[in-house]
């Protein structure tokens, strides 16, 4: 049995768990096994569902954040897209720390194996400032073909997935918190991963994965021991990082992901930092992580921005690549088959 999300979440023991009591252990694979498809969605569709958002945001003041009237609507357009592709949504509102209310989406793909799950999580709100097309209507455009991919009776998953649309991201990573503090032990053991998917859509991209096994903090210390710098300037930075949570698990993710763009022939950079300011903060060290963001770093005078127009009114569609999309999208899907032939707790 599983957990019913339109129940309050405070489900105790196997009867009420979010996904039942027995785990199936199937032959661990190792990454370097795992055979890449060129299976992809539809970067065509994703762009019909960005143009929606963008039109939602015009408007609605320019924005879709949370507790708006464009969140409001944007979370209506992800429910209609669940009823279109045959799937029941849940709607669970919480209060974040600004105390305004936003609502998660949740949606339940039954797999074969109705015991543990796979969460793939994309926070849908954007910031008050601008209609968040790239960050992250990106991730969300690919959720939702995610989930018409998954309608398809040919395509249905060996593991359940559940598909999460996280609001309130960009106001305290509100959403996800607060989903993650109300799943049980229970739900936590059976959950094989959470993957991560924020501003996929961004042109001349720069891949960031999760560093699981925290090499990237090795380097920058290298690097910056080499510019001159103190000990003291540095540590208390490097030790934060070095004291994020991990799980046994994140590294068989970070393979895969690594693998995969090694083959498409694109870079990859390692980040930690970067899991702490996202959806993914809540469920780490709990349960395996991936994380993917497209990101294409400049300065603009003494502002770092991680990809052009970030967090402005000018994160508009005209900045989204498809091809970029559909990177992204083939990532998601392969490192999905991966986790789906495996048990990682």
């Amino acid at each position: 049995m599983k957990f019913n999300f339109l129940a309050p979440l405070l489900a105790i023991g196997c009867s009420i768990s979010l996904f039942g009591c027995a785990s199936i252990q199937t032959p661990g694979i190792s990454p370097a096994e795992v055979q890449y498809s060129t299976v992809s969605l539809s970067s065509t569709k994703m762009m019909e569902h960005l143009q929606a958002l963008q039109d939602i945001a015009v408007k609605h003041a320019g924005n879709r954040a949370v507790g708006t009237a464009g969140g409001l609507a944007s979370a209506k357009y992800i429910m209609n897209e669940a009823n279109e592709a045959g799937f029941q949504a849940q709607m669970i509102a919480f209060e974040n720390r600004a105390k305004v209310v936003g609502q998660n989406i949740i949606v339940e793909i039954k797999g074969k194996n109705i015991d543990d799950a796979v969460i793939v999580g994309a926070h849908y709100d954007s910031v008050k400032t601008g209609p968040g097309i790239n960050d992250n209507g990106s991730g969300t455009a690919l959720l939702l073909e995610l989930m018409h991919h998954y309608a398809k009776p040919e395509n249905k998953p060996n593991n359940t997935v559940y598909l999460a649309f996280w609001d309130s991201e960009e106001e305290g990573i509100g959403g996800s918190q607060a989903f993650v503090k109300s799943m049980t032990p229970s739900q936590l053991e059976h959950t094989l991963a959470y993957i991560n998917v924020d501003m996929v859509g961004t042109k001349n991209p720069e891949i960031m994965i999760a560093d699981a096994t925290k090499s990237s903090v090795d380097e920058m210390e290298k690097m910056l021991k080499e510019r001159g710098m103190k000990d003291a300037e540095f540590k208390p930075l490097l030790d934060g990082l070095r004291a994020v949570p991990v799980h046994e698990g994140d590294a068989a993710l970070e393979q895969v992901l690594s693998k995969f763009f090694k083959q498409k022939g694109v870079a990859v950079k390692k980040d930690i930092s970067t899991l702490t300011a996202s959806d993914t903060a809540p469920f780490l060290g709990k349960v395996p992580v991936a994380l993917i963001i497209l990101f294409n770093e400049q300065m603009q005078g003494d502002v770092l921005e991680f990809a052009p127009c970030y967090h402005q009114a000018c994160d508009t569609i005209d900045l989204i690549d498809p091809a970029s999309l559909q990177l992204a999208s083939e990532a998601v899907l392969n490192l999905l088959h991966y986790v789906d032939s495996q048990n990682l707790k």
